[in-house]
């Protein structure tokens, strides 16, 4: 049920769904795992406005969220989404608005932890940044 250094082997395997984190050793995504906060959400709460500022990412651990931009419904999230994470690593705004449908557990990740871990983890920065490139080039 735990890893060594008590992670919940649970919220090691949602990071191990997460395309950012993808490579990473099991070591890393404790190390990922020590920068979050863990929050229920319940239907219809905004978790990111298309245009405001970003501040937070977010890890879907369960639960559904609908994707919206310039008003028009793009898809819904799946587990182990990073929602967000895109505005904290370019310091840009947001780009579409994300709101729960069902009751939601979310692994948040703050925009001050995130840079605190990718200056602590050089392995962790480059993974992410791979990540990040790889998934602004798909665009």
């Amino acid at each position: 049920m735990f890893q060594r250094h008590g992670v919940p082997r649970e919220r090691i395997d949602v990071l191990r769904q997460v395309p950012f984190f993808d490579g990473l050793s099991n070591k890393h995504l404790a190390r990922i795992d020590q920068h979050l906060d863990e929050v229920n959400v319940e239907p219809g709460r905004v978790l990111t406005e298309q245009g405001e500022g970003a501040y937070e990412a977010f890890i879907i651990a369960d639960g559904v969220a609908e994707i919206r931009k310039d008003g028009k419904v793009l898809r819904d999230t799946d587990i182990g989404e990073l929602i967000g994470e895109i505005g904290i690593l370019k310091h840009s705004l947001r780009s579409a608005t994300v709101v729960a449908k069902t009751p939601m557990r979310l692994l948040v990740l703050n925009a001050n932890e995130m840079s605190a871990l990718l200056r602590e983890d050089k392995k962790v920065a480059e993974r992410v940044q791979e990540n990040l490139d790889r998934h602004l080039e798909g665009r």
